[in-house]
C-alpha cells in the first residue's frame, strides 16, 4: 500500500525516467521527493526521500555524485534521481552506478526535458493518495482483527471497494520482541521507536514479495497476512527468509513469530489473529524454536477453546497451589525450572544442563517446589496434570493480556 522507487517510472506520465542501479532495492518505500540543492545532502534529509539531483545550482562532479550516493546511504534514503542532459550532468558516471550496486540504492534516471513540476507532482499526488487508501485499509483490516462484527457478505463488499481481495488464501503471522540486548536501553519511548522501525522494515519485506497487506498492530504485536496456496510445505521456509530478514536488520533483539492456520475470507481475519498470537504465546517461551505454528499447539488448542475460564483457572489453583498465577521473582523461578524438568521428560542431569547450573542446585529448587505444592513430583499423574496446569496457565495469561514476565527467565538458548 506504499509507492515505492521501482513504482516511479510506472506512473502516468514518468515513464521516461529509467533504472540505472539498485534494482534490488527497488523495493524501498518512497516518503517524498526532494529537490537537492546543496554541495551535501546530509543535513537536509531524515529518511525515505527519494533525491533528485539536478545539478542546476551547483556543479555535480563524479566525485560530489560519489560523495551524495554514500549520504543517501548513510541517511537511509529511498533513492536517486539524477537529471541528464547536455546542459548540466550529461551522463551518470560508472562509479556512481557500481557504488549504488554495492549499497542497493536505486539510481533512477531522468531526462532533462522532463520538467520537474511535473514530476514532483506526479509522486507527491501519488504518495498521498495512496496514504489515504493505506489508511483506509488498515482501519478495516485493524477493526476485523478486533473482532468488529459484520456480515461476510458486507466484509467482502467492502473489501471490493477498497479494491483488496477477500477470496485468496491467507495465513496470519505474528511478530514479537521478546527480549532486548543489554545494550538497549529499556525505556517506552526506545521500545516504541523500535517497534515502529520493526514495522517500516516488516512492511518493506512484504513490499519486495509483491505482498499489498499493511503491516498491522495488535497491542505489543505485529502482524502481517500472507498470501498462501493449498499447499503450505513451503510456509516454514517463507517465514523463516522473513524472519532472518528482520534478525539481520536488528541484531540486538530477539523476536519470534506466531502462525496461524490457513483461512480464506477476511471474516476469518480475527479468527486467524488470534490463533497466530497463541502460536506467538508459545514461541516466546520456548525461544529454542522461534516460528511456532498454531498446528503444533497440541493440547493447548483445545483448552484454549474452552469457554468456560473459570474451569480452567480452578483446575490451574487446584495444582499449582499458592504458585498459580503469582509473579514474584522466586515464583517465576520455579515456574520456569519446572517447564525445563518437564521438556526434558524428568531426567536431572539433562535439565540442570539445559539451564546452566549445577545438577545438586536443580535437586535443591525441585525440594522447594514440592514442598510448595505439597506433593511429589515422583507420582507420574501428579505430574502429568501440573505440566497441564502450567500450559492452561500460560492460555490463560494470554488470554487477559497478562504480560509473562517469566520470559526473563528462560535463556534464548534452551
Amino acid at each position: 500500500m506504499s509507492i515505492c522507487c521501482a513504482d516511479i517510472p510506472r506512473l502516468p506520465g514518468l515513464e521516461s525516467i529509467t533504472f540505472r542501479a539498485g534494482l534490488t532495492g527497488g523495493q524501498r518505500i518512497v516518503r517524498w521527493p526532494y529537490v537537492a540543492e546543496n554541495d551535501s545532502i546530509q543535513a537536509w534529509i531524515s529518511g525515505g526521500e527519494l533525491v533528485f539531483i539536478t545539478g542546476i545550482n551547483h556543479c555535480r562532479t563524479e566525485q560530489n555524485l560519489c560523495l551524495l550516493v554514500q549520504e543517501a546511504v548513510n541517511s537511509n534514503v529511498a533513492g536517486m534521481v539524477i537529471l541528464t542532459g547536455p546542459e548540466f550532468i550529461q551522463y551518470i558516471p560508472n562509479s556512481v552506478l557500481e557504488l549504488a550496486n554495492k549499497h542497493q540504492l536505486p539510481v533512477l534516471e531522468q531526462p532533462y526535458s522532463l520538467k520537474m513540476v511535473l514530476v514532483t507532482e506526479v509522486i507527491s499526488n501519488a504518495i498521498v493518495q495512496d496514504n489515504l487508501l493505506g489508511k483506509s485499509v488498515k482501519l478495516f483490516l485493524t477493526k476485523l482483527i478486533n473482532g468488529f462484527d459484520q456480515a461476510p457478505e458486507l466484509i467482502h463488499l467492502r473489501a471490493g471497494d477498497l479494491g483488496i481481495s477477500d477470496t485468496n488464501p491467507f495465513a496470519t503471522f505474528a511478530v514479537r520482541i521478546s527480549h532486548l540486548d543489554q545494550n538497549i536501553e529499556d525505556s517506552n519511548h526506545q521500545l516504541l521507536h523500535l517497534h515502529h522501525e520493526l514495522e517500516q522494515h516488516l512492511g518493506s519485506i512484504l513490499k519486495r514479495r509483491d505482498i499489498d497487506w499493511p503491516v498491522l498492530t495488535y497491542e505489543k504485536d505485529l502482524l502481517a497476512i500472507w498470501p498462501v496456496s493449498e499447499d503450505t510445505t513451503e510456509l516454514y521456509d517463507e517465514l523463516e527468509q522473513v524472519l532472518n530478514l528482520l534478525q539481520k536488520q536488528f541484531p540486538l533483539l530477539v523476536l519470534c513469530i506466531g502462525v496461524s492456520e490457513r483461512k480464506t475470507g477476511l471474516d476469518k481475519l480475527a479468527d486467524a489473529t488470534e490463533q497466530a498470537r497463541q502460536a506467538l504465546q508459545f514461541a516466546v517461551k520456548h525461544q529454542h524454536q522461534r516460528i511456532f505454528f498454531y498446528e503444533q499447539l497440541g493440547i493447548a488448542r483445545l483448552y484454549a477453546a474452552i469457554p468456560n475460564r473459570g474451569l480452567l483457572s480452578d483446575f490451574c489453583k487446584q495444582h499449582l497451589g499458592e504458585l498459580c498465577f503469582a509473579r514474584d521473582t522466586s515464583t517465576l523461578e520455579m515456574k520456569s525450572t519446572l517447564n525445563h524438568y518437564f521438556n526434558h521428560f524428568g531426567h536431572q542431569q539433562q535439565t540442570a544442563d539445559a539451564m546452566g547450573i549445577h545438577r545438586n542446585t536443580l535437586s535443591y529448587r525441585l525440594n522447594r517446589i514440592e514442598q510448595r505444592l505439597g506433593y511429589s513430583l515422583q507420582d507420574s499423574f501428579l505430574r502429568l496434570n501440573l505440566q497441564n496446569a502450567l500450559l492452561i496457565e500460560q492460555i490463560l495469561f494470554h488470554h487477559h493480556d497478562i504480560e509473562e514476565q517469566a520470559n526473563t527467565l528462560i535463556s534464548p538458548n534452551d
